[in-house]
């Protein structure tokens, strides 16, 4: 009988479950890879939301109130990110950069004003409510799958979005602990 011969069944098994262990060893691979791409990128873009929220208005300072530039933060913001994430003009990535499969794209950025308080947006499906002087910012960028990863049906790019909102905070002191 076909039953009594079950000689290679073992070396078989063997093989399938190497292929196994090694597609989900490239699986995990990716997304280590993807979820450090996405903390280094939030943290870029953390950085460049403090270099836009240190835009005061000095004159409103003076007053002990907290107004961001506009037109200060949105520059402090592109010059940094720019700096951070190695892009050229356009966002695009250069050579170096941890980025590599695609121009990075600000979906939002917004400064909160003290007369917006509290401010409330929603971004895809998240919502924040802001309620203080603060810069909002969302960015998106382009990854590329690994080789597993697209032969278990993901596409060869994905996109991840990086969110953080920044605010400054006045610390008044008396002039003597200055």
């Amino acid at each position: 009988m076909i039953i009594k011969d079950q000689r290679g069944s073992a070396s078989v098994l063997a093989l399938f479950m190497v292929i196994c262990i090694f597609s989900v060893g490239a699986l995990v691979a990716d997304t280590a890879k993807h979820f450090c791409v996405k903390i280094a990128v939030k943290q870029k873009l953390n950085i460049s939301l403090r270099s836009a929220a240190a835009q005061l208005d000095e004159n409103e300072l003076k007053n002990a109130s907290l107004v961001i530039d506009e037109a200060g933060a949105a520059q402090a913001f592109y010059e940094v990110l720019k700096i951070n994430l190695e892009l050229d003009d356009s966002l695009t990535p250069q050579a170096g950069s941890i980025l590599n499969a695609g121009a990075v794209q600000v979906d939002y950025l917004k400064v909160v004003k003290p007369d917006e308080i509290p401010f409330t947006y929603t971004f895809g499906g998240y919502t924040e409510t802001v309620d203080r002087v603060a810069v909002v910012g969302i960015i998106s960028f382009p990854v590329k799958n690994g080789m597993f990863s697209c032969l278990a049906g993901s596409p060869e790019t994905g996109t991840m979005y990086c969110h953080a909102t920044v605010a400054p905070e006045l610390i008044s002191r008396p002039v003597d602990q200055i």
